[in-house]
């Protein structure tokens, strides 16, 4: 065998390996991609959830106000008496609680503690949460963003004093959730993404990338807003997908906070490395398989000139 025909039975005996190996390798990458997505949206699912269930007790233990402003001690006490009450639960918590404010029939404060000033009192009956909570005689809430304090929660809570009675005066708290804040740091430190938490008006309350603290107020990725859209719709408290925005594909998972029109969510770009340590083990099975082809064409043709090739005896 002359020495061009040598190399190409070798190509030949490579290609003939290469191309069904190559094709099967295709559909091996592709699969291992599939199942990629599908482990990253399943993690990312049970990360919402835990995280929605941690915010949802945090807000039951520390937000809950219902829970001594509707006592008979609160609801029957002078004026004076519901401040130092007030007062005592500011200065349990300051770090939640930083100011409450009681409110008459119109909407007008009538007593003020804590952050706020005595003689700064304000007039909240043209705000939609004052009228929510008048019109429905039941608590009333919305997250307030500053541009220089974290994001608060602030909630109108009708004081009732009996069945069937209309509330006189409302109780308005203003409470900071610098806490979610908290939980996203420490949890959102490990996603390949961006985890935050999103109001029900599909505003950034935090979020990982801090993107919430540069732009207070700033809406949630539309990604994010359309996957809650849709989990709200079906009535399902948690819903995880893949989407594509503007071309690019993401994985979304949300989760709603218990008791609320909130969400968690993680969202990470689909087009980058889901798993590193795995897309590497894939690269290097694909590369031995094709070094092993190339291997096994020599030994095909050194094989070939020992059993095919006659020996010319002298």
């Amino acid at each position: 065998m002359n020495g061009n025909n040598k190399y190409k039975f070798m190509a030949l005996t490579a290609f003939i390996f290469l191309l069904p190996f190559i094709i099967l390798s295709r559909h091996f990458v592709s699969g291992n991609k599939e199942l990629e997505k599908r482990d990253t949206l399943a993690y990312m699912e049970l990360r919402t959830r835990t995280v929605a269930n941690i915010a949802a007790d945090l807000l039951t233990l520390n937000y809950d106000v219902s829970r001594f402003s509707s006592s008979a001690g609160f609801i029957n006490a002078s004026g004076e008496g519901r401040k130092k009450i007030l007062e005592g639960r500011i200065n349990e918590n300051p770090s939640i609680y930083s100011e409450f404010s009681i409110l008459n029939a119109s909407g007008k404060e009538v007593l003020k503690t804590g952050s706020g000033s005595q003689k700064d009192l304000k007039d909240y009956s043209k705000t939609e949460l004052f009228m929510s909570a008048a019109a429905g005689q039941e608590p009333s809430g919305a997250v307030e963003y500053g541009q220089y304090t974290p994001p608060a929660l602030v909630l109108v809570e009708p004081l009732i004093k009996g069945r069937g009675v209309k509330a006189e005066t409302f109780l308005l708290a203003r409470m900071s959730l610098a806490y979610l804040g908290e939980i996203v740091r420490v949890i959102g430190r490990n996603s390949s993404g961006n985890l935050g938490f999103m109001d029900a008006g599909g505003q950034l309350i935090n979020d990982s990338l801090g993107r919430a603290i540069m732009n207070p107020g700033i809406k949630a990725p539309a990604e994010v807003r359309r996957v809650a859209a849709v989990a709200a719709a079906k009535g399902m408290e948690d819903f995880r997908s893949e989407v594509s925005f503007k071309g690019r594909p993401y994985l979304v998972s949300v989760a709603n906070i218990t008791g609320t029109r909130w969400w968690v969510f993680e969202v990470v770009d689909a087009s980058r490395s889901l798993g590193y340590s795995s897309e590497v083990w894939v690269k290097r099975v694909v590369l031995t398989g094709i070094l092993l082809i190339l291997i096994f064409s020599f030994i095909s043709y050194r094989l070939a000139l020992l059993w095919l090739v006659p020996k010319i005896e002298g």
